[in-house]
């Protein structure tokens, strides 16, 4: 500050003043009004008076000054050559802006952060438009922005190059290797890190991008969603805890047929098979022929099993979590089929769509029809669900979304169980 306006931040009385002077020109977006200064004491209001030439009592009596008044005293004063913006630059130590001037600031710089993340990784310009449109789950990264926005710069180029480099072809990665292997970090992409929670949101939004998922009700919370995320790219933070019921089938790894997997099928046992052990095996086969079925529901499948103990079933309790896509992606490629039956409302629906999706040549949906659904038909309203079921667009499921939609209920496997059994049987 130069030594000619020391004066003014030696006396509280002008400090008080430029700062309501500075808070009506951002308002006003120019010099014009007036402030208060009836909180002033008499020695702060004696002070401003005696600069602008006016005696303290007339300016006690107005209980204001105005902006233009000031700026006019100046000419008259040591100050002359200073605009009142001018000055109380000087005097307070910041650039002032008006609040149309501030956003037209802040626009040109979100701008030039945004250009700046796609010039260096234009892979990335769907999550970088996703962050700049402001979406609910972006206020977060929004907040850390205007923390530090060289910081977080940094924070998104990390993440967007480690997903870049996230496990390919099935395979599967620990998230401590995968964070050490991309940043020399074993807990950069930890959970309750910044980058951690960045991974997260990045594999969220091209989630929603592609099929939405598992990711129907928002960003995933629990750690079990959070998990089945990491586990769609190929991460593992825990290898234990998705798993898959399987029975009537066999697995083979690299020394052919796997024996535990062999001695259950020989002695009719169920196995409840971690994606751990399911990594080990390179192939999944039924005992007898090339039909396997799938169900959700682990009651459902329990009674199957005490009706038909060979029969080759995969049960995924409920959503299809990592270990379920492992199983089913050993079995379709080694050209088995698929025949998956779930629930008759909108959830169920939506699972047999996605699976459908993704093996469009190894599925059959069984059951997933008119005769189940009026066998089974509950009195439970699903109004509040049917918007899940506007974007099915298989003919497969037609009829079935349009009972749905016509009944407002659902009907569960539980009612239809006798025709499911049926069917393996006769198979």
């Amino acid at each position: 500050m130069s030594k000619s306006v020391q004066v003014f931040r030696n006396e509280p009385g002008f400090i008080k003043l430029f700062i309501l002077f500075k808070e009506k020109y951002r308002s006003l977006g120019r010099v014009g009004g007036t402030v208060s200064i009836l909180s002033f004491t008499e020695e702060e209001m004696e002070a401003i008076a005696g600069f602008m030439g006016l005696p303290a009592y007339g300016l006690l009596e107005k209980g204001k000054v105005a902006l233009l008044d000031f700026e006019k005293a100046l000419l008259h004063t040591p100050f002359a050559d200073f605009s009142l913006i001018q000055l109380m630059e000087e005097v307070l130590g910041e650039t002032i802006l008006t609040k149309n001037e501030e956003h037209e600031f802040d626009r040109e710089k979100t701008n030039d952060f945004f250009n700046t993340l796609q010039t260096v990784l234009p892979e990335g310009i769907w999550w970088w438009d996703w962050i700049k449109s402001k979406q609910p789950d972006t206020r977060w990264i929004w907040s850390l922005y205007k923390q530090n926005s060289n910081q977080l710069m940094e924070y998104l180029l990390n993440v967007f190059r480690a997903f870049l480099e996230l496990p390919k072809n099935n395979s599967f990665e620990r998230l401590p290797l995968f964070a050490q292997r991309t940043t020399g970090n074993p807990h950069y992409f930890d959970q309750d890190q910044t980058a951690g929670k960045l991974l997260i949101h990045c594999m969220y939004v091209d989630q929603l991008q592609n099929d939405g998922g598992i990711l129907e009700q928002g960003m995933p919370k629990s750690s079990e969603e959070v998990n089945e995320l990491f586990a769609q790219y190929g991460l593992m933070k825990d290898d234990l805890w998705s798993f898959v019921t399987c029975n009537g089938l066999l697995a083979e790894d690299e020394n052919g047929i796997h024996p535990v997997w062999q001695a259950a099928s020989s002695t009719n046992t169920v196995l409840n098979v971690p994606i751990k052990e399911l990594l080990k095996v390179n192939k999944i086969r039924p005992v007898n022929g090339n039909k396997v079925w799938v169900v959700e529901n682990s009651g459902v499948c329990s009674t199957i099993i005490d009706e038909v103990p060979s029969a080759p079933i995969i049960c995924t309790h409920g959503q299809f979590r990592s270990a379920s896509w492992v199983a089913m992606d050993l079995l379709v490629g080694c050209g088995y089929s698929i025949y998956y039956s779930g629930d008759l409302d909108p959830e169920g629906i939506s699972m047999a769509q996605r699976l459908k999706n993704r093996y469009p040549n190894n599925v059959t949906l069984w059951r997933m029809d008119k005769e189940s659904y009026v066998q089974a038909l509950s009195e439970e309203d699903v109004t509040s669900r049917l918007a899940k079921i506007e974007v099915i667009n298989l003919p497969e499921l037609e009829e079935i979304v349009y009972l749905i939609k016509h009944y407002k209920k659902a009907a569960y496997q539980e009612g239809f169980i006798t025709l499911l059994i049926q069917d393996i049987l006769e198979t």
